[in-house]
């Protein structure tokens, strides 16, 4: 296996100072309870691995303070959705960045275009009831569509019952703005998309 290029040491869950830097510097919910850490120790796996704390970023900028912040303690970071997949890739001993309260906006709908712009945390039903109004959908149509989001979907590179005729994530994505835990920033993709939008460019057939 490859070693991470950044050294990353495990915390305990109750670690006090690092719940208040996260809460001093980044705009967001951060949730160090029980609770809160019970509630996301699982997803639709049978794995329950109970995660070092979790934040709720009301922005693309506090979602990068909040990967800045763990990076410089050494904490591992778990970027989540909607818990939905059945393999476990939710779950963590890490610092779980949920997009799905604040970060959940259908950015652009480029209809001639067919393409379409989005935030990580938008669900695939909502992103498809907007797209519904152009006569247009999006065809990696997974089971739990109600719930997933473009972004786990990307990172997981989900596929659905449809597949065979429209490909995964990875033939429908046609760019990813990122950033890594070093703080680089990343444009994945042959798309342009404006700097200050840190989102999934998506395309959809007719």
């Amino acid at each position: 296996m490859n070693a991470p290029l950044i050294p990353v040491k495990l915390v305990s869950a109750n670690t006090s100072s690092f719940a208040a830097r996260l809460r001093k510097e980044v705009d967001g919910e951060v949730l160090f309870d029980a609770a809160s850490r019970g509630r996301y120790s699982t997803d639709a796996s049978i794995y329950q691995i109970e995660p070092i704390g979790v934040v709720l970023p009301r922005s693309e900028e506090a979602a990068r303070t909040a990967i800045a912040v763990a990076a410089a303690e050494g904490v591992p970071i778990l970027p989540r959705g909607a818990g939905s997949s059945q393999c476990g890739q939710a779950v963590g001993a890490a610092l779980i960045i949920d997009h799905t309260k604040y970060l959940s906006k259908v950015v652009e709908v480029d209809a001639q275009g067919m393409r379409a712009i989005v935030q990580p945390g938008v669900v695939l039903d909502a992103l498809n009831s907007q797209l519904r109004a152009h006569g247009l959908w999006f065809p990696v149509d997974v089971s739990t569509s109600a719930q997933a989001t473009l972004g786990g979907m990307a990172g997981n590179n989900s596929c659905g019952s449809r597949s065979i005729a429209y490909g995964n994530m990875v033939h429908n994505v046609l760019a990813i703005d990122a950033v890594t835990v070093s703080g680089a920033r990343w444009r994945f993709g042959r798309w342009m998309i404006p700097p200050a939008l840190r989102t999934i460019q998506i395309s959809f057939p007719g």
